[in-house]
């Protein structure tokens, strides 16, 4: 056995602090990437002695050992049967509530052998993970494929629809190998009346959850979990049938446009309107008045040859990037909802730092009004779609971009550093400009993290001024303070950093352009001289 992997056996075995050190250390695990053929197979034979029970600690272990594995079996066509089933084995013996067992699946579909897969397969249907966002993590390598042995995977995979936490991943599944062409019939098409059937039982789930929605806040929370794993499988199944294109599926489509759920009505009505039904057509262009549908809806409009009954003020520049920032925000990985009002307050051509070329900006305010209160931001449609959890509303229109260019300008020579991982000369530079920015008044200056631009060191801190708090940035020549608003949700920080660093950039793409230095009304400021005048 190789003394890189003995390493790996002793901390396991020799207890949570030996196996802390070796966690703590980046580049202790780094050989997995170049491991040889006796080395995984010694990897793959500790996996399986693993036990379903494991610590924080033994947790983390495993996930830096199986990623960096994943990367290393990218490597290989295939492994050799008893290898395969050693984490075949492995993913039996931890259990499907395993917290790490969805990655043995993973190791496995990432082959997307024949071999593989089969054995993928049997797990997923024999013992799929517990967790849906785990067990999408199983499946994604797949998505990815450009060829897939389909005969594999379908129809055998299908028996899986019965678990209820992977039936949208085996479902989107079969609805990718069927888009990208790898198979001339929908693997489901043999089972759309079971289909029909599981829609049916999910559209009334979802229609119970609205009209009588639980009042106990440990039930409702329960519920919201079971009416998100509803959702995704009915989305699924949606496009399944729309793939599939059998008029049959026309009526159980029809029963999910009476739904609150924008999402699902909008999928519901897109399957219809593949199918050729009016009906789904007609909610089309009814549901483009919500930004939040409107990009899908513009996206396929020609396609469906809905384009010339959409209204012209749905199809201009400002509507169409005033829904790309609905939809974005509507993302489960950001708001997972839609803003109850959005509108575009501002665009321009501006250089904009990672892009040769102009990019057309567009800054789009929204908010939301929720029972503890309203949050209210700016976002950008343009080189990125993006937005901060923190109220940008009250600053200059030309610091809302910068914010925006700080955050998404990547270069080896721009980088913060926490205090935690400072050098002493490091700690010491902050300490000296800490003093100094509390002798120009600054109060309790707090310091946040250090900022290192192209050879130039800054101190950023939380602060007071004039009791005013805010964020100051100091370097060896010059102190800069950015306000965090009077906002319950102010600028912290990490965006002031953003806003210094981006004025930077944008100064140095823009210096051509002599209307960029003249800005700085802000939008609340804008928003007053529109309003008009209360009697």
């Amino acid at each position: 056995m190789s003394d890189r992997l003995n390493v790996v056996l002793g901390a396991w075995l020799q207890g949570e602090a030996t196996l802390q050190t070796l966690v703590s250390e980046p580049a202790a695990l780094q050989w997995i990437l170049s491991a040889d053929e006796l080395e995984i197979a010694g990897i793959l034979r500790f996996l399986e002695s693993v036990p379903p029970s494991i610590t924080d600690v033994q947790r983390k272990l495993l996930d830096r050992v199986l990623n960096l594995l994943a990367i290393r079996l990218r490597e290989e066509e295939d492994l050799p049967n008893d290898e395969l089933d050693r984490i075949a084995s492995a993913y039996r013996k931890w259990g499907a509530t395993h917290r790490m067992g969805h990655l043995l699946l993973a190791l496995l579909s990432a082959l997307s052998s024949d071999a593989a897969l089969d054995r993928f397969v049997e797990l997923v249907v024999e013992q799929p993970p517990t967790n849906p966002s785990a067990a999408a993590i199983a499946f994604v390598p797949l998505l990815r494929q450009d060829s897939l042995p389909v005969e594999t995977l379908f129809p055998k995979l299908l028996e899986a629809l019965s678990h209820l936490t992977v039936a949208s991943l085996v479902l989107d599944l079969a609805n990718y190998v069927t888009r990208q062409g790898m198979v001339t019939k929908h693997p489901a098409a043999d089972r759309l009346d079971a289909l029909g059937e599981l829609f049916s039982g999910l559209v009334a789930r979802l229609s119970k959850f609205e009209k009588e929605p639980p009042k106990e806040a440990k039930e409702f929370a329960a519920a919201k979990v079971q009416v998100t794993e509803a959702t995704s499988i009915a989305l699924a199944i949606c496009d399944a049938m729309s793939l599939i294109g059998d008029p049959k599926a026309v009526g159980k489509l029809k029963s999910a446009l009476d739904l609150s759920h924008r999402k699902l009505r909008l999928e519901a009505a897109v399957a219809l309107a593949m199918l050729e039904n009016e009906e789904g057509k007609e909610k089309l262009v009814e549901l483009v008045a919500e930004p939040v549908c409107r990009p899908r809806i513009l996206a396929i409009a020609e396609d469906l040859e809905l384009a010339e009954k959409i209204p012209a003020e749905y199809q201009t520049t400002q509507a169409k990037v005033e829904g790309e920032l609905a939809a974005w925000l509507s993302l489960e990985s950001q708001f997972g909802l839609p803003p109850h009002e959005v509108e575009a307050v501002d665009e321009r051509t501006l250089g904009w730092p990672g892009f040769e070329q102009p990019m057309e900006c567009h800054l789009i305010r929204y908010a939301y009004h929720m029972p503890a209160g309203t949050f209210q931001s700016v976002g950008i449609v343009g080189p990125v779609t993006q937005s901060f959890a923190v109220d940008l509303t009250s600053l200059p229109i030309q610091d809302i971009y910068a914010a925006f260019a700080g955050w998404q300008a990547e270069h080896a020579e721009v980088f913060e550093l926490e205090p935690n991982k400072w050098q002493p000369n490091q700690a010491q530079l902050a300490e000296n400009l800490r003093q100094r920015v509390e002798q120009e008044g600054y109060e309790s200056p707090q310091v946040a993290m250090l900022g290192f631009f192209f050879g130039d060191v800054r101190m950023i801190a939380g602060t007071r001024r004039e009791g005013q708090a805010g964020t100051v940035v100091a370097d060896m020549r010059e102190t800069t303070f950015y306000p965090a608003g009077e906002s319950r949700h102010p600028i912290g920080p990490r965006e002031a950093y953003f806003i210094h660093t981006g004025r930077e950039y944008l100064h140095a793409f823009n210096k051509e352009r002599p209307e960029w230095a003249s800005l700085g009304a802000s939008l609340e400021a804008e928003e007053q001289q529109e309003k008009p005048e209360e009697n």
